[in-house]
Parts: C-alpha cells; structure tokens; sequence
C-alpha cells in the first residue's frame, strides 16, 4: 500500500504542479493583453487626442451643392439641396450665379444660414445658356454690397468674389 500511496502522492503533486504552471501562463497571457491594450489606448489617445479637443474645426470651411448636379438642364426656377459646415461667425452664405468669362456674378436670395443643410428655390432669368451655381462664404463687406445689390433690384452684375471664398459650384444649362 506504500507504493501505491507513493504513486498517488507523486500524480496529486505533478497534477497540482501542472495547476500551478497553467495559472502562471494564464496570468502570463492576460498581463500581455492587458498591456497591449493600454499600449493600443495610448497611442490612439496620442494620435487622435488633438483633434478630440480642439476647440477648431479639423477641417477649413466645406459646402457642397447636392442637386442639381453639374451638367443638368433648368427652367428659370432652379430647386436647390446644398449644404455649408465648418463657417465661423462672420462669414456669409449666398447662391450666387458665375459667369467666368465675363467676370461678373448674380447673388441670389433668399440670403443661406451658415452651417446647414439646406434646400431652396432660386430664379435665374438670365439667357437661354450653360451658366455657374456657386455657393460662396463671404465677408461680411461683400454681404452687405451684395445684399443692398439685391434691395435696389439691380440687374449689372457685380464682380466675382476670389476663388477662395467660393465653396462649391455647378455647371448648369438654362432650357427656360
């Protein structure tokens, strides 16, 4: 009975050391995951910490007109989706309609709130030929020439703005 009280003893101890092993490497592993968790978190944290509290906008003023897409036909009254994001105070929006070779442009109204999606209707009586939507942010000079342009009913266009302050555009064709 010795012997066999022996044997059981040795496979109690290599069962209970066998335990202990496995807890180590388990404890091991978890300690691994755990750090290259933390690791992963910092240097996302790092990385993208920045821009998380930023009292600025991560990007510069962005606009975009929805529809209608470039290329398409109108009549005078011109149905608008468009949309602005990133404009500070101080800034403007405003359909305007381009004619690059000439240099001059047509504010439209209703004059656009900043920061929106939005959708309107313009009219366009201008000739029966290709011609630009632009939506421009502009400075509350140009806002304020073009919005008395627009009181006294004036029919000269006014001068383009730079290119910069334009946001988006489309070519369009005016069927009437």
């Amino acid at each position: 009975m010795n012997a066999e009280n022996e044997t059981e003893q040795e496979i109690i101890g290599l069962i209970h050391k066998h335990k202990k092993n496995n807890v180590k490497k388990n404890h091991i592993y978890k300690i691994i995951a755990l750090t290259s968790f933390v690791t992963f978190c910092l240097g996302a944290f790092f990385y993208f910490g920045p821009s998380l509290f930023s009292i600025k906008p991560s990007t510069g003023p962005m606009g975009k007109i929805s529809s209608p897409v470039a290329g398409s036909s109108t009549g005078h009254e011109v149905k608008i989706t468009a949309e602005t994001r990133n404009l500070e105070p101080g800034q403007y929006v405003w359909l305007v309609v381009d004619k690059p070779d000439i240099g001059l442009c047509w504010p439209k109204t209703p004059k656009i709130e900043q920061n929106i999606k939005f959708m309107t209707t313009i009219y366009e009586g201008g000739p029966k030929e290709p011609y630009r939507l632009s939506l421009y942010a502009v400075t509350k000079t140009v806002n304020d020439q073009w919005q008395e342009w627009v009181d006294r009913e004036m029919f000269g266009g006014l001068p383009i703005p730079p290119d910069k302050r334009r946001l988006d555009s489309v070519r369009l064709i005016l069927k009437g």
